[in-house]
C-alpha cells in the first residue's frame, strides 16, 4: 500500500515537459481533479439514492470530464485543463443548486474558480478581474433564480445536512490545497529572490579571481573593527603584502600563470587567516591582512610564518616550476592615526621592504 501511495504521489507531482507550462499549476489542477472526482462520485451516488437518477448520472458523468482535465495536464495543456475544470465546476455546482436548493451550499465551489484563475501566471490581470466579477454576477443571478425555481422534491433533513457538511468539507479541502499552492509558490519566489540577492551581494563583496574579500568589503570589515576598538579597546594589526617580481612572472610565464599564482596564494592566505582575522585582495598583486585581537609583535610572528609558507610553496603550473616570495609591511591600529593613515604606514613599510631586499616582514 505504501509503495502504491509513493508511486501515486510521484506520478501526481511529475514535472511538465514543455517550458511554456508550469509545474505548480499542473500539480494544483491534478490534486483538484482528484478531490472533485471523489466528490462527484459520492454526491452522485447520494443523489441517485434520493431517486433523482438523471441528476445523479450527470454528477457521475462529471467524473469523466474531470479525468479528462487530469490527463490534459500530462499532455502540456494546463491552460485547457484549467478552462475545462472551471467549466465543469460551474455547471455541476449550478445544476444541484437549481434542482435541490441554493441553501445546500453547492454554489460555494464556484469561488474556487477565482483562486484558480489568479494562480495562473499571466500578464492579463484585467481579464482575471472581469472573470471574477462575472462569477460574482452569476452567483447573484443564481441566488434569485433558485428562490423562484420550483423544486421537485426537497431533500429530507438528513440529506440536507449531509450535502451541507459535504460541500463545506470539500470546499475547505480545495481552499486549503489552493492556499498551500499559493504559499509554496510564494516561498519558492522568495527563496529564488534571496539566492539572487546573495549572489549579487557576493559579486559585490568578493574578488572573482581569488575568492577573497575585495577592497570594498574589507573597508566595511575594517569599519567594524574600528567600532569594536573604540567600544571595548580590542586592538588589531593590519599588514599589506605584495608578491615580489610579479610582473616578471606574467612576462615570463604568461598571465594565466600569474592568475594561477594569485589564486594559489589566496587559498594559502584564506586557510592561514582562519581564527586570526581576514584577508582581502587590495589591488593587483597586493593583499591586505587584518589580524584581530593581536598586537603588532604577535601579528609579526604570524605574518613571518606566512611569509615562509609562501616562499616554500611550489607554484607549479603546466610545465612551469617555480617559487615566489612576498614582502609585507605592517602597522598596529590606533585611534590617533585612523584607519587610512594606519594603512598608509603599513604601505610605506612595504615599500621600504621592497627597497631593502624583498621577502621580509617590516614592522
Amino acid at each position: 500500500m505504501r509503495n502504491f501511495t509513493d508511486r501515486f504521489i510521484t506520478f501526481l507531482f511529475q514535472d511538465v515537459k514543455s517550458e511554456k507550462e508550469t509545474k505548480d499549476l499542473a500539480v494544483l489542477l491534478r490534486i483538484m481533479c482528484c478531490i472533485f472526482s471523489v466528490y462527484y462520485l459520492i454526491i452522485g451516488i447520494v443523489i441517485a439514492s434520493m431517486q433523482h437518477y438523471i441528476l445523479g448520472l450527470l454528477m457521475i458523468g462529471a467524473i469523466a470530464l474531470t479525468i479528462g482535465c487530469f490527463i490534459l495536464t500530462y499532455d502540456d495543456h494546463t491552460l485547457l485543463s484549467m478552462v475545462l475544470l472551471n467549466t465543469v465546476n460551474i455547471v455541476f455546482a449550478t445544476l444541484p443548486a437549481l434542482y435541490l436548493g441554493f441553501n445546500l451550499e453547492f454554489h460555494i465551489m464556484i469561488f474556487i474558480n477565482i483562486l484558480l484563475v489568479y494562480f495562473k501566471k499571466t500578464r492579463r490581470m484585467f481579464h482575471k478581474r472581469i472573470y471574477a466579477f462575472s462569477l460574482m454576477i452569476f452567483l447573484m443571478c443564481l441566488t434569485e433564480l433558485c428562490s423562484a425555481f420550483p423544486y421537485y422534491v426537497l431533500p429530507k433533513e438528513g440529506y440536507r445536512l449531509f450535502f451541507q457538511i459535504a460541500n463545506i468539507f470539500v470546499f475547505s479541502c480545495l481552499l486549503l490545497t489552493t492556499a498551500y499552492a499559493y504559499c509554496n509558490k510564494f516561498n519558492q519566489a522568495e527563496e529564488k529572490l534571496r539566492r539572487i540577492n546573495d549572489n549579487l551581494e557576493r559579486m559585490a563583496n568578493i574578488d572573482t579571481l581569488t575568492g577573497l574579500s575585495n577592497r570594498r568589503h574589507m573597508n566595511e570589515h575594517l569599519a567594524k573593527l574600528v567600532f569594536e576598538y573604540n567600544r571595548s579597546g580590542k586592538t588589531f594589526t593590519m599588514a599589506i603584502g605584495d608578491i615580489d617580481f610579479f610582473k616578471k612572472v606574467n612576462d615570463t610565464y604568461g598571465h594565466d600563470t600569474g592568475d594561477h599564482v594569485l589564486s594559489t596564494a589566496a587559498d594559502i592566505f584564506r586557510n592561514f587567516m582562519k581564527d586570526k582575522g581576514r584577508v582581502a585582495r587590495w589591488g593587483g598583486e597586493e593583499f591586505l591582512f587584518a589580524f584581530e585581537n593581536m598586537t603588532m609583535d604577535k601579528a609579526y610572528d604570524k605574518l613571518d610564518e606566512l611569509r615562509r609558507t609562501i616562499e616554500n610553496t611550489p607554484m607549479d603550473f603546466k610545465d612551469y616550476h617555480f617559487h615566489i616570495s612576498m614582502t609585507y609591511g605592517m602597522e598596529e591600529y590606533n585611534s590617533r592615526l585612523g584607519i587610512e593613515a594606519t594603512i598608509n604606514r603599513a604601505d610605506a613599510k612595504l615599500y621600504k621592504g621592497k627597497q631593502s631586499g624583498r621577502n621580509q616582514v617590516v614592522k
